[in-house]
């Protein structure tokens, strides 16, 4: 039987390391390949605005060999107070910027929250396409990826909403990032394999880079739980996953994250 490696991945700041290169060094014993990089939680002298190619090139030197997947640039897009939103889109050019030399599969975001009571409706949706197609034509002119992360509660939240928006905004440079736990409600999880499949059916070609969890339904919530150990069906992901996907691990440490990355490959190979 031809045994399966899967693309293991981590989050910069679940590492116990103070500087990018302690990061990457880390990354190498634990026989990761590939980062997700927040730079304001990695680094802790980090300064937001004072963006510099050789401060750029700097951080790409500490990396090394590992691979970057992800450049975080969490902020809500769907923000409805101007100032805030302006902020938001002003951080997220500056991580366009360091991208166009870093170089990560996509620089990821979430969608985040509209007007209390109105994020699923159709005024939110084209206030959020609005924001991210001026982001979208910023990352065009650098050569950058977007990557956009779907949350059950946020303005994008399910695989029919994220098709649209890539639909709508009709361009290369934007992506999906795939977290299916993100999906996933008290409500909605014994449905999974019909979420998971219409995410592969619609996107399949457009995940860049997947994020793992797992969950389980413990006092009628859903509570996270290490990979391979809750109820998601890894396998039908893995059936359907495309294996150069870059697997990032969410949230654990890295005891947990070995431990989890066995468990991935252990489904993986069945």
């Amino acid at each position: 039987m031809e045994i399966r490696g899967i693309k293991r991945g981590i989050r910069g700041h679940d590492l116990k390391a103070n500087s990018v290169k302690q990061i990457a060094e880390k990354c190498e014993s634990l026989g990761i390949e590939y980062l997700q990089l927040v730079l304001e939680k990695t680094i802790p002298d980090f300064e937001k605005g004072k963006f510099s190619e050789k401060y750029a090139e700097q951080i790409k030197v500490e990396l090394g060999d590992t691979k970057l997947a992800l450049l975080g640039s969490y902020v809500n897009l769907s923000n409805p107070d101007i100032e805030q939103l302006e902020n938001a889109i002003n951080a997220f050019k500056e991580k366009i910027h360091y991208a166009s030399i870093l170089k990560p599969i996509v620089v990821g975001t979430e969608t985040g929250i509209y007007i209390e009571g109105k994020t699923h409706t159709e005024e939110a949706y084209q206030y959020l396409f609005k924001n991210i197609k001026e982001l979208v034509k910023e990352a065009e002119k650098y050569n950058v990826t977007i990557g956009i992360e779907l949350v059950h509660h946020f303005v994008v939240n399910s695989p029919e909403t994220m098709n649209r928006l890539i639909d709508d905004i009709n361009s290369p440079n934007i992506k999906v990032v795939f977290d299916p736990c993100n999906l996933m409600t008290v409500e909605n999880h014994l449905n999974q394999d019909e979420i998971i499949n219409s995410m592969f059916d619609l996107l399949s070609d457009k995940i860049a880079v997947f994020h793992a969890k797992d969950f389980i339904i413990e006092n009628n919530e859903i509570k996270k739980a290490l990979p391979g150990e809750g109820l998601l069906n890894y396998k039908l992901i893995f059936d359907r996953l495309n294996p150069e996907t870059p697997i990032i691990m969410e949230g654990f440490d890295e005891e947990q994250v070995i431990k989890a990355f066995l468990n991935l490959e252990k489904i993986n190979n069945k």
